[in-house]
C-alpha cells in the first residue's frame, strides 16, 4: 500500500549544480568528453556532426537533450522554448537541442510546433547522447528483455520508474496558481498554436454550465484566439495555471499531434521510447553549471530553470 501511495509523490529533488549527481558520474570526461565520438544530424541539412562539436561553443551553452520526437516531455520542453525565444529570455547563451528520432522526424516536429528557424535542432536516431549522458533508461531496464518497450511506457504513465509523473499529470487539471507569469506564459502560446494548427480541442464552451447566456453570445470560443484568455475572470485565479488549461494543451499535443503522426514521430527503436532526457548549461569554458534529468514522463527540467542558470554565469 506504502508503495501504491508513493507513485502519487512529487517528483525527487537533486541538485542540479556543479554538485549534480548525474554529473558527477560522468567522472573526469565532463560533459563534453562524454559527447566525444556521439554522432547526431542536423535537421537543417541532414550533416552528421559530433555532439561535442556543436556543444563547445566558447559561450555560454544551453543543451537540451530532449526525449524522442512523439513523446510528451519533447512536445512540452519544445513548446517552452518556442515561448522563451520568442521573449529573447535566451540573454545572449547559445543553444542546442537534441531529439531522439530521425531527421525527418525531427523536421515533422520543428514544423508542427512551429519552432523558431534559428533554434538549432539536430536527430539523434540512436540515443546516442542520452546514453553517453547517462540519462534514464525509463521504467524496469533490467527486463528489456521480457517487457515489451510499450508495456513499459504505459507502466511509467502509472507512475512505475517515472516518479512524479501521475501528480504532475493531475497538477494539469487542478492548476497551479504559485506559478510565476515568465513559467506558464508557453501554456498560452501552445494553446494558440496548437488550436491554429488543427490540433483537437480547438475550442471550448464559451460558459461554465452556471453561468447566463449573454445576448449575441457564442456558444463555443475559439482557442486560437482566446488562448488561456479563457479562463480569465471565472474564478479560478489570475495567476499560474487555472483548472484544466494546462491538461487541454497535453490533449492538443497527445490527439491531433502526438498519436495522429505517431508512424512519423516514433523512434526507429522501440526501446528509444523509454529514454529520458535532460539539460545542461556550459560555460564559455565548456564546463558544466547545470545538469539535471528528466525524472519520468511529464517530469523533465523547466526550461525556465534551464535559461535562469544560463542567465546566471
Amino acid at each position: 500500500l506504502i508503495a501504491l501511495l508513493d507513485i502519487f509523490s512529487a517528483p525527487p529533488e537533486e541538485p542540479t549544480g556543479k554538485d549534480a549527481p548525474g554529473l558527477r558520474a560522468l567522472g573526469a570526461a565532463g560533459v563534453l568528453g562524454s559527447l566525444k565520438g556521439c554522432t547526431i544530424e542536423a535537421l537543417r541539412d541532414g550533416s552528421a556532426v559530433d555532439a561535442a562539436s556543436v556543444a563547445a561553443t566558447g559561450a555560454t551553452t544551453v543543451l537540451l537533450f530532449v526525449t524522442h520526437f512523439g513523446d510528451f516531455n519533447s512536445w512540452e520542453v519544445a513548446q517552452q522554448l518556442r515561448s522563451a525565444v520568442r521573449a529573447n529570455r535566451l540573454g545572449g547563451a547559445k543553444l542546442a537541442v537534441v531529439g531522439i528520432g530521425t531527421v525527418a522526424a525531427g523536421r515533422k516536429f520543428a514544423e508542427m510546433l512551429e519552432l523558431p528557424q534559428d533554434v538549432p535542432l539536430y536527430a539523434d536516431p540512436r540515443g546516442a547522447c542520452h546514453a553517453a549522458l547517462g540519462f534514464s533508461n525509463g521504467a524496469l531496464p533490467e527486463y528489456r528483455e521480457q517487457l515489451n518497450p510499450y508495456l513499459r511506457v504505459f507502466l511509467m504513465l502509472l507512475g512505475v520508474g517515472s516518479p512524479g509523473t501521475i501528480r504532475t499529470v493531475l497538477g494539469g487539471y487542478v492548476g497551479n496558481s504559485s506559478l510565476s507569469k515568465e513559467r506558464v506564459a508557453w501554456v498560452d502560446e501552445a494553446l494558440k498554436q496548437g488550436a491554429a494548427k488543427g490540433r483537437f480541442p480547438t475550442s471550448v464552451p464559451q460558459r461554465l454550465p452556471w453561468e447566463a447566456k449573454k445576448p449575441g453570445e457564442d456558444d463555443m470560443v475559439e482557442l486560437a484566439v482566446a488562448g488561456s484568455a479563457v479562463w480569465d475572470g471565472r474564478g479560478f485565479g489570475e495567476t499560474g495555471t487555472r483548472p484544466f488549461e494546462l491538461a487541454t494543451v497535453r490533449l492538443q499535443n497527445m490527439v491531433s499531434g502526438i498519436i495522429a503522426n505517431w508512424n512519423e514521430l516514433k523512434p526507429p527503436d522501440d526501446e528509444l521510447l523509454v529514454r529520458q532526457g535532460g539539460a545542461v548549461v556550459l560555460d564559455g569554458q565548456g564546463q558544466a553549471v547545470y545538469f539535471c534529468r528528466d525524472k519520468g514522463i511529464l517530469t523533465y527540467p523547466p526550461v525556465e530553470d534551464v535559461l535562469a542558470a544560463a542567465r546566471g554565469i
